[in-house]
Formats: C-alpha cells, sequence, structure tokens
C-alpha cells in the first residue's frame, strides 16, 4: 500500500512539474498533451495552425471550428484540458516570487558575536517572500527580557500571509548603526518597512532590512499592489 502511494504521489508530482512548463511547449509537445487525453486525432491541426503552449489558453470556440474541431463533444474535451492549462498559469502567476529577503538583527559582526556569544546561540531572522499576489512574512519572535533578545530561550514563529490586494501604505524609516559601530567596524544602519493593512492585526508588518534595500523594496510591493487592485476591480 505505502508503495503504491508513493508511486501515484510520484506520478502527479511529475505531472505538476510538467504543467508548470507548458508555456514553453512547442506544437509537437502541446499535440502529445493531447494525444494522451484522447484527442490526437488533432496533433496535425495543431501543427498547421502553429498552436503552441503559450497561446493555446487563448483559443475559443471559433478558433477550435477553424481548426477543423467540428465534433462538439471534442469541442468540449479541448476546452476543458484548455481551462486546465490556464488555471495552471493563473496559479504559477500567483505563486511566482518577485523578491525574498532576511531580517537584518545586527548591525555588524561585532554586534552579532556579543550577542550570540560568539555564535554559541545563534539568532534565526524573520524571512520576507513578495509574489504577485501576497506578501508572506515569517516572524521570529524572540524570548526577551526589556529589550534585551535571551537567544539562549529560543524563539517561537509567527506566518502572515498578507493579500497584497488589501494594503494601503508603505513607508521606509532609517536606523542609523550607532557611532561606535560606524567607526570601529564601518556599519551598515537598518531600514524599517512599515506596512499598513487596516485587515491586519494592528494595522501594521513591519520588514527590517539592510540600509540602502528599504526603498527598493517598498516601491516592489506598491507596484504588486497596484496591480493586484487593479485585477480586484476587473
Amino acid at each position: 500500500m505505502a508503495s503504491l502511494m508513493a508511486a501515484s504521489n510520484t506520478k502527479y508530482k511529475a505531472m505538476a512539474e510538467s504543467l508548470t512548463e507548458f508555456q514553453t511547449w512547442d506544437e509537437d509537445k502541446l499535440g502529445m498533451f493531447f494525444r494522451r487525453r484522447g484527442l490526437g486525432n488533432y496533433c496535425e491541426a495543431l501543427k498547421q495552425h502553429k498552436i503552441t503552449g503559450q497561446i493555446a489558453p487563448l483559443l475559443n470556440d471559433d478558433d477550435l471550428k477553424e481548426m477543423g474541431v467540428n465534433v462538439v463533444g471534442d469541442r468540449l474535451m479541448f476546452k476543458r484540458y484548455l481551462k486546465e492549462l490556464s488555471s495552471r498559469e493563473r496559479f504559477n502567476q500567483r505563486i511566482e516570487s518577485l523578491w525574498e529577503g532576511e531580517e537584518r538583527i545586527f548591525f555588524s559582526d561585532c554586534d552579532k558575536s556579543f550577542w550570540t556569544l560568539g555564535g554559541f546561540f545563534p539568532m534565526d531572522p524573520s524571512t520576507y517572500k513578495l509574489t504577485t499576489s501576497h506578501l508572506k512574512v515569517k516572524k521570529v519572535k524572540p524570548v526577551r527580557c526589556g529589550p534585551v533578545r535571551l537567544c539562549c530561550f529560543g524563539a517561537s514563529y509567527v506566518s502572515n500571509n498578507v493579500d497584497l490586494s488589501k494594503i494601503d501604505d508603505v513607508d521606509v524609516f532609517h536606523t542609523p548603526a550607532p557611532c561606535v559601530h560606524r567607526t570601529c567596524c564601518c556599519a551598515k544602519g537598518k531600514d524599517l518597512v512599515e506596512i499598513e493593512s487596516r485587515f491586519e492585526k494592528g494595522g501594521k508588518i513591519f520588514m527590517t532590512l539592510e540600509e540602502g534595500h528599504g526603498e527598493a523594496v517598498a516601491n516592489l510591493i506598491l507596484n504588486q499592489v497596484e496591480e493586484s487592485q487593479k485585477m480586484e476591480r476587473t
């Protein structure tokens, strides 16, 4: 039973992986896709009309008739599988990673060595991932005594998946490195990216990045927010 399930999972995974690349298919590969689904009679028509994986989702009923798909049942099957490809395309766009980063915890290597006791008690940074539709923030919440992180006590993790269409504003604030770090270690400061959303608990989400990265990331987020809100309205 276990081997049967493993084989099934492998088959499903292979199918999912192959479909993720359908936009790169030429006429032959697209024809093979439809042949495996009982529509092999139309492989030559796909070649004749230069239908590739990139343009296949654009086919409509009139196009199929012009290609010689005159049987209603076959046209319906074509439309069903074309819808499958379109759904895969939308899914790929939703999960496409536009930017990934991690929290800047320390100002310098000296700062890091001091607070982690020479690396014996490492501190995991929060991580950030921007896709075309969501901002994913995995926040590390260390145990603290006042403002001091107690690295030897571990940390908890909270994941937040923010819908970009629900973001109201993005601001960037700069925190310079302390004078001693700038003088002795040539340390860079931090950029605090503040993301406002009325739908989030507390109304705000924060990302701490290396100095100089905040503005670029904020602009990238705002561009995707605009695109997401545009899609919501249509």
